[in-house]
């Protein structure tokens, strides 16, 4: 019943920044129905939450000197629009956007070579923080089920002078999705998601007119569901996921699901998951 809660990310994850694919997002909460989206994550030995995003196993974008903003690339950040500078906190605060019953907070702290914050990026920038948060209430199935999400992420990009040779990324993401309802067989329930991760001294070369994989540093994924459903036991699941990458083109990584650990290495870039 819980795995499928694994298959994707909490409702709304997407616009945070964090090593969870994309479209993973379903814009959806968790509902115990049993649709064996999971069934591929398990068999194959993919990543949860969608899979991992491709920045962090070189499948991202090329590095383009001299045209897109930062030198684009892998984890280039994406500066809002219509955003206030505000000199006593040195962040740029943008405009809240909503969707789909969420709402969306992003603001941003740039710095020069010197660490000095800026008003907005240029080409002395250096360093992007971005903090971000989606909060709200998702209403879903003919307003029989509703799922209220409350997620955040705090990320730092350097490196991102024209003269950089490497860039790094350090960060973190924490969401919790809470979902109420009725299955298809009519059957209440409320599920509970939890999902973020760490990005610690993540390091990877700057090359132009070509993508990138890492080469050092650390991610630390996790995730916990829950489910109540009226006439079953309460279930609980966890998983967590820990890729290390050493300088080289392949990357450990070490998945311990409900107590069971399993070693698996992941080849680089657009490799798969192959676990003992």
């Amino acid at each position: 019943m819980l795995s499928d809660g694994f298959a994707t990310s909490t409702a709304g994850f997407s616009q945070t920044d964090n090593s969870y694919m994309p479209a993973g997002d379903n814009l959806a909460g968790f509902m115990p129905m049993g649709w064996g989206m999971s069934a591929g994550l398990f068999n194959r030995g993919s990543f949860m939450g969608g899979g991992l995003g491709l920045d962090f196993e070189g499948g991202g974008a090329f590095f383009d000197f001299g045209h897109a903003e930062f030198n684009g690339g892998p984890f280039a950040p994406r500066p809002g629009k219509n955003c206030t500078f505000s000199s006593s906190t040195g962040r740029v605060s943008c405009p809240d956007q909503t969707f789909g019953g969420l709402t969306i907070k992003r603001s941003f702290a740039y710095l020069d070579g010197a660490g000095k914050a800026q008003p907005a990026p240029d080409t002395l920038t250096n360093s992007v923080n971005t903090q971000v948060s989606v909060t709200g209430t998702i209403v879903t199935r003919d307003k029989k089920d509703t799922t209220t999400v409350n997620s955040s992420s705090d990320r730092t990009v350097a490196g991102l002078l024209k003269t950089s040779a490497t860039r790094t990324v350090n960060g973190k993401s924490a969401s919790m999705e809470t979902t109420v309802g009725t299955n298809r067989d009519t059957v209440k329930f409320t599920t509970t998601r939890t999902q973020g991760d760490t990005t610690a001294g993540l390091t990877i070369s700057v090359k132009n007119g070509k993508s990138s994989f890492p080469t050092a540093g650390s991610v630390t994924r996790s995730m916990k569901v829950t489910a109540k459903v009226t006439g079953q036991p309460d279930a609980t699941s966890v998983r967590r996921e820990v890729i290390t990458y050493s300088g080289n083109d392949t990357a450990k990584v070490i998945i311990t699901h409900d107590g069971t650990t399993k070693n698996c290495t992941l080849p680089l870039p657009h490799g798969r998951l192959t676990c003992s």
